[in-house]
């Protein structure tokens, strides 16, 4: 194999990994809500719930769509485990966040314990974590590979992109928590303020792919790391 098919299938593996991160977040909350009304299983008021949930009765139990929602968390976790950060507190966050990932599929949230659920939990808590690590990514991170696009004004605007993309993750979460713990409104609430952050989150990993397209830095990477 010469340098050109490595380079090809070293920016391969990366992009791929991007686009399969964003691909299962984005469908994540339209798998379980699409499979699980197929199912008879209506919209939850959690995604999360719809580890728990049957049809007939939201308390039935079961968890129909189970097994979607716990694959779909650990590949996430293990992709963004596997993709390697540009920077090393890039990389640490985003093992940080595949790990969270996966918590958030091994510790289910608690089930049918009306006022003696916990309003502080594990899954709750990796949940959280896990957009807060993007997030962070977002506003901490993604701006160092910008240097490389030629044109400034590309530079800014992918710059308060990520911004946004940033504070929306941070507050997702955030409107998810409080409507689901201190307002105890579940209903369809958190599941949108859910589905937002996750739509968010595989949103980014689409503008970080077609930024980086763009500065070429993976290209000149590979050419500069293998030779002949």
């Amino acid at each position: 194999m010469n340098v050109d098919e490595l380079q090809k299938n070293f920016l391969s593996s990366y992009f791929n990994l991007r686009m399969g991160i964003a691909v299962l977040a984005l469908l994540l909350p339209l798998v379980l809500w699409i499979g699980g009304a197929a199912q008879g299983v209506g919209i939850q008021d959690s995604m999360s719930a719809y580890y728990h949930a049957a049809a007939g009765h939201a308390n039935a139990g079961g968890g129909l769509m189970r097994d979607f929602f716990v694959g779909i968390l650990f590949a996430v976790g293990v992709f963004l485990y596997l993709y390697k950060g540009f920077s090393t507190l890039e990389n640490i966050v985003l093992n940080l966040a595949g790990a969270f990932a996966v918590g958030v599929a091994v510790f289910p949230m608690e089930w049918n314990c009306g006022d003696q659920c916990q309003k502080i939990s594990v899954h709750g808590t990796c949940a959280i974590a896990l957009f807060l690590c993007i997030a962070l990514v977002c506003i901490r991170c993604a701006s160092e590979t910008l240097p490389y696009l030629k044109d400034e004004k590309r530079q800014s605007r992918y710059r308060r992109i990520y911004l946004y993309l940033g504070v929306s993750m941070v507050l997702a979460p955030v409107a998810a928590f409080l409507l689901a713990v201190v307002f105890r409104r579940l209903e369809s609430y958190t599941y949108i303020a859910e589905a937002t952050g996750i739509a968010v989150f595989g949103v980014y990993w689409l503008v970080k792919s077609r930024e980086l397209s763009l500065s070429k830095v993976e290209r000149m990477a590979a050419y500069r790391s293998v030779k002949d």
